[in-house]
């Protein structure tokens, strides 16, 4: 086997191999390294917007706690009233403003809820208020229902994430027990 010519092909001095084929081993490498760099980059860009959101998404799930802490304040209220034999309770009602925001406006540790509407439901298109309305039980008047509209926003100050719940509550008034 002949060897070529010194001048024609040079050699490298540690490996015994032509410069040109060094040349596309370390640009294969450059390229490969830039792939995996680019891939690695995408990966943790993923990750720390899944960590981000899933962050959101707990303060999210707090402030929609903190309204339906509201909610459940509402209700006690409102079948308190009931008990008591006040049916009519729009808010603000007939209690002192100190009581309201007492009762209405709460502030935890990390969080609060504020009831922005307690009133008789009235349906879309109309006036009518669904208070009062005859409730039949086969065919027979056995009392009365109210249908309340209530509006609570809860809210995470740290994250200035709010959430806002409204709901509808039926309280029946029965006249007709068996």
């Amino acid at each position: 086997m002949t060897m070529p010519h010194p001048s024609r092909q040079p050699f490298l001095p540690c490996r015994g191999r032509p410069a040109g084929r060094a040349g596309f081993i370390a640009f294969y490498a450059f390229i490969m390294l830039l792939i995996l760099g680019i891939f690695g980059i995408s990966y943790w860009i993923v990750s720390r917007l899944t960590t981000d959101m899933i962050y959101k998404e707990a303060t999210r799930i707090r402030a929609r706690n903190f309204a339906q802490a509201g909610v459940e304040k509402v209700l006690i209220n409102i079948l308190n009233q009931y008990r008591l034999g006040n049916a009519r309770l729009d808010y603000p009602s007939k209690y002192t403003l100190e009581r309201i925001d007492k009762e209405y406006n709460v502030e935890f540790a990390d969080g609060r809820y504020r009831v922005e509407l307690v009133k008789p439901y009235s349906m879309p298109g109309t006036f009518k208020e669904m208070f009062g309305v005859p409730y039949y039980k086969n065919q027979v008047l056995i009392g009365f229902y109210d249908v309340w509209q209530v509006v609570v926003v809860g809210e995470v100050p740290a994250t200035n994430i709010t959430a806002r719940v409204e709901t509808l509550v039926k309280v029946i008034r029965n006249f007709v027990q068996y």
